[in-house]
């Protein structure tokens, strides 16, 4: 499958994100029809009123599991919007139909970790695979 192209939507077009389902639809709403061909991680910034900026990033082609270096340099990145007051919200995709797997887990561990060292309000991390969109859980990720 060829790189995912997530359906168009303006960040002014969408209702504020308060609680968790919000964002579950967020990101359904955002990706359309699931089916990914490479690991990405999805960045979506939200302001202090949780309406979401235009800011929102895929980077492609991940490892399998993060190293520190990406644990960092995700750090370093959302220190950049911290002074904005607001939050960010990830979501992890990828090929394939399982469920949650340890690189789902890896990589929303790591995600959640540079969100607090940045200094910015935290979302539960989301994943989604060519057959599931699901919040990466508190439980889950202590599995």
């Amino acid at each position: 499958m060829n790189k995912h192209t997530p359906s168009p939507r303006r960040p002014e077009d969408t209702p504020p994100i308060r609680t968790q389902a919000d964002l579950e639809e967020h990101w359904r709403a955002l990706m359309g029809p699931l089916g990914f061909g490479t690991r990405s991680i999805w960045m979506q910034i939200l302001d202090d009123e949780n309406r979401c900026t235009p800011v929102l990033m895929q980077i492609e082609e991940l490892p399998r599991v993060p190293g520190e270096d990406d644990t960092d340099g995700m750090r370093r990145l959302l220190e950049h919007f911290r002074e904005d007051g607001g939050s960010v919200a990830f979501l992890v995709t990828r090929p394939g139909r399982a469920g949650m797997s340890s690189s789902d887990r890896a990589w929303a561990t790591s995600l959640t970790d540079a969100v607090r060292r940045a200094g910015l309000r935290p979302w539960p991390v989301h994943r989604a695979n060519d057959q599931e969109l699901a919040v990466c859980s508190a439980d889950d990720l202590a599995a």
